[in-house]
């Protein structure tokens, strides 16, 4: 089957036609695409690709939307294809909208670069890295849950989602990799502090996000165990087949696993502590520029220098380093970071204004070429 996506005037004058959808959710498509064109305005387009159900709203350059249209095509197509997901209802409304515009938005949270509301069955995303792979995570999975009129606990959402945010994706599938989660869940096994399974297993969305580091952390390499395994598909399918009398998956997940809950956890806790973080792995998903940032009162705070990334080639920024504007842009939170940066474009050198101990100084900054952020 061909793969179609369409430019926004292509969608308004009605010259598309559909792959898989009926008129009717056609039709609702084009319309969501018109309205959130409309509402943000001027700099924006539209793409819809039918096949798959997805409706971009965007406002980056043509070279990087299609960049990200080809990363969530290839991803779409693998993860379906390895949890056996039912065809989507519906079309999930991708937006990929300036730092200007994100800000203006309703966050979550402050630090917040991304977020998929259920409700709405929209992403907005400002990070088109891990942050995004997470979100069309959930949003590929949300549609597969409603097909089967199943509300999966929060291990099952986080796991998947954070399973899939730091992925390769080749022509055998998707390759998780080990990630900067790691060592928050290897310190909790070493203090005796893990969350114990059956309790992961089993908790509601309130106590999950009360220890939200280490439950994501736990969640994922619960998911990672299964997927190094080859059996994460089985486990999901069994899962679903089953919800009504194993709602919390761990009569699947023992079967998985071959063994009772309790003494497949000592395996897994063996595992994990045997896994390593490779050289130079962070969350930020700063391509350009190569750093792993936190918030702060003042900025946002320099935590690690990518191996190999564009700031620790240059050494002119270091860790501990506060950033307070990144080429003229002032700097509050790390979504600004990525808004400055993505505003800057791939290639250029600029100032970047930070705060170093008690001084204050500005640096030239070179970035790295496109396919960053």
């Amino acid at each position: 089957m061909r793969r179609k996506v369409l430019p926004l005037a292509a969608i308004l004058l009605g010259a598309a036609t559909a792959a898989v959808a009926g008129p009717d959710l056609d039709a609702e498509a084009d319309q969501t695409a018109a309205r959130q064109v409309e509402k943000f305005g001027k700099g924006y387009a539209a793409r819809i690709d039918r096949d798959r159900r997805i409706i971009y709203v965007s406002a980056l350059d043509e070279q990087h939307l299609r960049e990200t249209i080809a990363l969530l095509t290839a991803f779409a197509d693998s993860f379906r294809r390895e949890l056996a997901l039912a065809e989507p209802a519906w079309y999930v409304t991708v937006v990929l909208p300036a730092a200007d515009d994100y800000r203006k938005l309703k966050l979550p949270h402050a630090d917040c670069r991304g977020f998929y509301d259920r409700s709405a069955r929209r992403l907005v995303s400002i990070d088109r890295g891990r942050t995004l792979l997470h979100e069309f995570t959930h949003a590929l999975h949300h549609a597969d849950v409603s097909a089967a009129k199943q509300a999966h606990p929060p291990w099952v959402w986080e796991g998947l989602a954070t399973l899939f945010e730091a992925v390769e994706i080749g022509p055998s599938g998707l390759r998780p990799r080990v990630d900067a989660r790691l060592p928050v869940l290897q310190r909790a096994i070493r203090e005796g502090k893990a969350i114990p399974l059956e309790r992961l297993l089993k908790m509601g969305q309130r106590p999950f996000m009360q220890q939200a580091e280490l439950a994501y952390a736990a969640s994922r390499y619960v998911m990672l165990y299964l997927h190094e395994k080859g059996r994460l598909a089985s486990w999901y399918a069994a899962y679903k087949d089953n919800f009504t009398r194993d709602p919390d998956g761990i009569e699947a997940f023992e079967a998985a696993c071959g063994n009772r809950l309790f003494l497949v956890e000592r395996q897994w806790k063996d595992w994990v502590g045997g896994l390593k973080v490779p050289l130079g792995e962070t969350r930020s998903g700063q391509g350009r520029l190569g750093l792993e940032v936190r918030k702060t009162g003042q900025g946002v705070m320099v935590t690690e220098l990518l191996a190999g990334g564009a700031a620790q080639r240059a050494g002119r920024i270091r860790v501990g380093d506060v950033i307070l504007k990144f080429n003229g842009h002032e700097v509050s939170t790390p979504a600004d970071l990525v808004g400055a940066i993505r505003a800057a474009g791939a290639g250029q050198t600029v100032p970047v204004s930070l705060r170093r101990n008690d001084r204050v100084l500005t640096v030239l900054q070179p970035l790295a070429a496109a396919g960053g952020n």
